[in-house]
């Protein structure tokens, strides 16, 4: 089903490796900070930002700083959930291409899911793309659908969402400046391009 074997008169015509790459990785950070700033700027504009712990008494400031603390370990186990859940539409998408299971890690700068396996320029695009649209989407009707004081919490997704996805909208505008014919495999912290076009 899927292809593991270069085929002939293929040649390597480009490499990203975003941990040796030190120069991209800053690049590709910063317009990610670029991205979520942009977006909480966007957002505070029709829904206000803000919290308080002030409180009358000692014991009300507790309570309220207890209700934040809640809070804020709830939102850090919906991030890491939701980078689970990003990273296993990659490898549905893999498996779907390649007829075999991605290979999940951690580099400890980010999750990833990788293959042995070669795609062509549609199938990549889509394996990139995937959790960026499906995610985008879901956080968006949920802004709409939920009550007004879950925005925030359902918007830092999206902002996550769409700030962490830049390496793969790198990625993505790469494959598509490059030949037609052009084969990636992704290993989850290397990607190599192939292609048969001088």
């Amino acid at each position: 089903m899927g292809i593991f074997e270069l085929p002939e008169g293929y040649r390597e015509i480009k490499r990203v490796n975003l941990q040796k790459n030190v120069k991209l990785a800053g690049l590709l950070n910063v317009g990610a900070v670029v991205i979520m700033i942009a977006l909480f700027f966007i957002a505070v504009q029709f829904v206000p930002f803000s919290f308080s712990i002030a409180a009358e008494n000692l014991t009300s400031a507790v309570l309220n700083l207890a209700k934040v603390l809640q809070h804020l370990l709830g939102m850090l186990l919906a991030i890491f959930l939701y980078i689970a859940a990003h990273e296993l539409v990659h490898g549905i998408c893999i498996k779907k291409y390649s007829g075999k299971k991605a290979k999940y890690g951690f580099t400890g700068m980010y999750a990833y899911a990788g293959s042995d396996a070669y795609f062509n320029k549609r199938q990549y695009i889509v394996i990139a793309l995937a959790p960026i649209v499906l995610f985008g989407l879901a956080f968006f009707l949920l802004t709409l659908l939920l009550p007004q004081e879950w925005f925030w919490y359902v918007y830092l997704l999206q902002m996550i969402n769409l700030s962490g996805a830049v390496g793969d909208m790198y990625i993505t505008g790469l494959m598509c400046r490059l030949p037609s014919d052009v084969l990636i495999t992704d290993a989850g912290v290397e990607m190599v391009m192939y292609s048969r076009a001088e």
